[in-house]
């Protein structure tokens, strides 16, 4: 009797293990698209003396995407290795600098009929291979952007660890940055991410993630591309569903003379992410 209770127990043990105990999973389906809301708001505050009076001239320009993305499974291979589809289903973009202000929103058919960003709603604008790590085997196609840029900004935020992490265990990813015109000639960066495993609330695996460069031009005004591609703050994974749940991320840096003495530009970036519908 003792035996058959010890073996009951055991047997609880395992039941009750973390759905993550083998090492957490992107779990992808064929025939199946995520979608995602993304609302992401940067704003750049430049400071720069005038030649004439030598007092400083303040230019603040502030962004705001609010997007709907689509990504639509075709294909998953033998090893969990999934081709998706990546498409915009709606987007609305401000921009205001100054007494200028430019807003393109794709509910509004005028906007559709006449802007260039237009032609980026609805049809199929990247076609990329995607690992059970969250990987990026392969970019077959992009037509919004260098392929290189798939690798900069992950599209479900976060490479899974291989082993089960615990609270504090840390991870990390090694990758290259490419500047690409308009904001460099081809210029490639080496730049590492950190994850951090948090404790598991409510079934997601909630991960810290920073970002560094690690060879960072010396001149100021050369380190101004790369500061929108190195975010930290938090992103959460469903682990009973192998999906990417949430991110909320940020950036924030100063740099001071990056254009002669008492110049400065200031960039602040806030990135909110959600899942919100898998069929």
């Amino acid at each position: 009797m003792t035996r058959l209770l010890l073996l009951a127990a055991f047997g609880l043990i395992v039941y009750a293990r973390p759905a993550w105990a083998d090492g957490p999973r992107f779990q992808f389906h064929k025939g199946e698209t995520l979608t995602y809301h993304l609302v992401q708001t940067t704003q750049i505050t430049e400071t720069v003396p005038d030649e004439k009076t030598d007092k400083p001239v303040v230019a603040e320009c502030t962004t705001k995407m609010d997007l709907v993305r689509k990504w639509k499974v075709t294909e998953v291979d033998a090893k969990g290795v999934a081709t998706f589809e990546m498409s915009i289903a709606s987007m609305r973009w401000e921009r205001k600098a100054g007494t200028d202000e430019d807003v393109f929103d794709s509910s509004r058919p005028d906007d559709l009929n006449k802007s260039e960003m237009a032609r980026h709603i609805g049809p199929v604008l990247a076609v990329l291979r995607i690992d059970p790590l969250g990987n990026v085997v392969d970019v077959k196609e992009s037509k919004a952007g260098p392929a290189a840029r798939f690798a900069e900004d992950l599209p479900f935020k976060l490479i899974l660890p291989v082993a089960t992490p615990k609270s504090g265990d840390s991870w990390h990813r090694d990758y290259a940055i490419q500047l690409d015109p308009p904001h460099g000639t081809g210029e490639k960066y080496a730049a590492e991410q950190t994850y951090t495993c948090r404790e598991p609330k409510s079934g997601l695996l909630t991960v810290g993630l920073t970002t560094r460069v690690k060879d960072l031009p010396a001149v100021a005004a050369d380190q101004i591309p790369l500061l929108p591609i190195m975010p930290e703050g938090t992103v959460y994974f469903h682990v009973e569903t192998g999906r990417y749940y949430a991110a909320r991320l940020k950036t924030q840096a100063e740099l001071k003379n990056h254009q002669g003495e008492g110049s400065s530009y200031k960039f602040a970036s806030t990135y909110v992410e959600d899942l919100v519908s898998e069929k």
